[in-house]
């Protein structure tokens, strides 16, 4: 079994953009992914479009075999939506990945006995769109950190999924739009990260914290921030096992 899911990491692997493409098209940029077992619920997609950079940081229910399953589905409907549907506002491509999700697990008609049954599968999405000097955001769940003149703020997602989720299927997803400046730095990730245990008491990093690290090091180049994230996460884990995939983007204007 774990021979089959260490193939099937490769199969996964060859479907993420490669980090020399993403490197290649932005001044400095990294791309801290650490799948929690083997395969990941945790991925990144990139886009291009009409000049336009698409690119996203998504995490599927579940992490491992279920996750990895789950992350085939969003690579595949984003290739859909994006690149051949040609749909590049940020908010619209939520709504329509929202559609399709919905549609591929077909929650929308769960037999009316299982109506207990919590089933939430779906994904959490940080997704932007780059056209010259001008950034547009909108996620579900994830949000954005835009550090500018290093000063960083967190862009809020809208709290509610991809996926059937109470009676918000057909509200609309917020677009948030902002002029990028030279030396401005984009972050878009996961709650794998902040959300680990470990350090002295055995508590997760938390937001607040992870969001000022970020801060911190943005004045760092993409492969120094790289670095201290790993040296960060190995220490503050210390004996404590890893609980969730981790995924984090840097881009550096």
């Amino acid at each position: 079994i774990v021979d089959s899911i260490n193939y099937a990491k490769f199969i996964q692997t060859a479907i993420l953009p490669s980090t020399k493409r993403i490197k290649n098209h932005f001044k400095d940029a990294f791309v801290f992914y650490r799948p929690k077992d083997i395969v990941s619920g945790d991925f990144y997609w990139y886009g291009e479009v009409n000049g336009k950079q698409i690119i996203a940081a998504l995490d599927c229910t579940g992490h491992g075999v279920p996750g990895a399953f789950m992350s085939m589905i969003g690579n595949t409907l984003l290739n859909q939506i994006v690149l051949r549907d040609k749909i590049t506002k940020p908010n619209e491509i939520l709504f329509k990945l929202r559609q399709e999700v919905i549609k591929a697990l077909s929650q929308s008609n769960i037999e009316e006995e299982n109506e207990n049954d919590t089933r939430k599968d779906g994904m959490d999405i940080a997704l932007c769109v780059i056209e010259k000097n001008k950034i547009e955001f909108s996620g579900a769940f994830n949000p954005l950190i835009l550090v500018k003149k290093g000063e960083g703020f967190q862009v809020k997602a809208d709290r509610m999924p991809i996926g059937d989720y109470l009676d918000k299927n057909n509200q609309p997803f917020q677009n948030h739009i902002y002029d990028i400046e030279k030396g401005d730095v984009v972050y878009l990730f996961t709650d794998g990260y902040p959300d680990q245990f470990g350090g002295e008491y055995d508590k997760k990093i938390g937001s607040k914290v992870f969001r000022e690290m970020l801060i911190d090091i943005s004045i760092q180049s993409a492969e120094q921030q790289e670095k201290h994230l790993e040296k960060y996460i190995k220490t503050w884990m210390g004996e404590t096992p890893q609980i969730d995939d981790m995924l984090i983007i840097g881009m550096k204007f």
